[in-house]
C-alpha cells in the first residue's frame, strides 16, 4: 500500500502556516464578499472561489429543476426597498427564539451530508459557523 502525505502527517504540519498564507489567498475573495450588496453578487463570488462541480451541484435543482425555476419566478416578483432598513445603526441585534432556544441569527444550516464537498472541515465547520 502506498504512504500517502497524510500517512506522514504532512497535513497537520502545513495546518501550521493556515494563519499566515490564508490572509494572502483570500485576500481577493474577501474584496468581491465585500463589495457584494445582493444575492447575485454573492452567487458570482462563490462561483467564482468554488470548484465548477461543487458550485454545480448547488446552484442547480434535483431532476427537472422545477422547484429552481418556480423558486425564481416567485422571488423575481418581489420588489426590495433597501430604505427600510436605513435608520439602524450597528450593532443589530437578530436574536430570536426557535423552538425554545434562543439564537443569534434567524436562520441556520441543517446537518445535510455532503459539506466537506465544500469545506475541509465539512459538518464541524458548518456547525461551528
Amino acid at each position: 500500500m502506498p504512504i500517502t502525505p497524510h500517512d506522514l502527517g504532512l497535513n497537520k504540519l502545513l495546518k501550521l502556516f493556515n494563519p499566515l498564507v490564508r490572509p494572502v489567498l483570500n485576500r481577493a475573495t474577501n474584496k468581491r464578499l465585500k463589495n457584494a450588496v445582493n444575492i447575485a453578487d454573492l452567487r458570482a463570488c462563490a462561483e467564482s472561489r468554488v470548484h465548477k462541480m461543487c458550485f454545480g451541484y448547488l446552484d442547480s435543482g434535483g431532476d427537472d429543476e422545477v422547484t429552481l425555476r418556480r423558486n425564481h419566478d416567485a422571488y423575481s416578483q418581489l420588489e426590495m426597498h433597501f430604505q427600510v432598513l436605513a435608520g439602524l445603526e450597528p450593532p443589530l441585534d437578530m436574536s430570536t427564539t426557535i423552538f425554545g432556544q434562543k439564537v443569534s441569527i434567524p436562520f441556520f444550516a441543517c446537518p445535510t451530508a455532503g459539506n466537506r464537498m465544500f469545506h475541509t472541515e465539512g459538518e464541524a465547520a458548518v456547525a461551528r459557523a
